[in-house]
C-alpha cells in the first residue's frame, strides 16, 4: 500500500504542473494512502504467540 501512495504523490506532482485540478486530488489520495499506511491500517495482524498456555 505504501508503493501505491507514494505512486500517488508522484503522480500529483507531475499532474500538478500539466493540470492543477487533477493533481491535487491525486496528491491528496497518495497523503491519505501514505498515512493510513504509517498508522498500521492495511497490514496483517501479528500472531500472538502464547506459548506458555500450550500443553
Amino acid at each position: 500500500m505504501i508503493g501505491v501512495g507514494i505512486a500517488f504523490v508522484l503522480l500529483g506532482i507531475v499532474f500538478l504542473f500539466i493540470v492543477p485540478w487533477v493533481g491535487i486530488p491525486v496528491g491528496i489520495v497518495g497523503l491519505v494512502l501514505a498515512i493510513l499506511w504509517f498508522a498500521g491500517f492495511g497490514r496483517r495482524a501479528a500472531r500472538g504467540e502464547q506459548a506458555a498456555n500450550r500443553r
